[in-house]
């Protein structure tokens, strides 16, 4: 389901083994992706949602794809992530926490499941005095719409012109402090 929140920017990072290697990356520790940051909707025992809330200082690890990737793929990864700086934040500070991704199987959206995965989010921060970030796509305003409702504020923008074609995100914040 991870691979469901951002499909292009796993098939650019991944090809057509996103779904395999995301899986892979849940499974171990020291990643953004790992089984320790996620958190799951369920309905009849399903996952129909998802949500991976990660302490900032493990934003940047990346350890694990030392040993589940070949050389040429670590080289591509390695191209992709010295990219990413342009349109997606990466340096949060100490002690916060940031949502790397959230996604609702698409038969089961339009029914809240997003909004509560978000929330518990934000209770979980909340218990820690702390700020939470979000990236968002610059062209996604419903799901922009969506964290604007729970009180998140656009903190700044990251685009690129690629192409013809302007890509990037809004990192936007809330503030959860004592």
């Amino acid at each position: 389901m991870i691979e469901q929140s951002a499909p292009e920017l796993f098939a650019l990072m991944f090809g057509s083994e996103a779904v395999a290697r995301l899986t892979d990356l849940v499974q171990r520790s020291r990643n953004r992706f790992s089984h320790h940051y996620v958190r799951v909707a369920e309905i009849d025992h399903r996952v129909v949602g998802m949500v991976i809330l990660v302490p900032a200082i493990s934003v940047q690890d990346r350890a694990d794809y030392r040993d589940g990737f070949t050389i040429t793929q670590r080289i591509w990864l390695k191209l992709v992530h010295s990219l990413l700086p342009y349109v997606v934040r990466h340096d949060y500070p100490a002690g916060t926490f940031y949502i790397g991704n959230l996604a609702v199987a698409a038969e089961y959206r339009n029914q809240g499941i997003g909004h509560q995965l978000l929330s518990q989010c934000i209770a979980e921060v909340k218990a820690a005095s702390s700020t939470l970030f979000i990236s968002v796509d610059v062209s996604n305003l419903r799901a922009q719409k969506l964290y604007e409702s729970l009180g998140f504020k656009v903190v700044g923008t990251k685009t690129i012109r690629l192409f013809g074609t302007t890509i990037g995100s809004h990192i936007l914040a809330l503030s959860i402090l004592d």
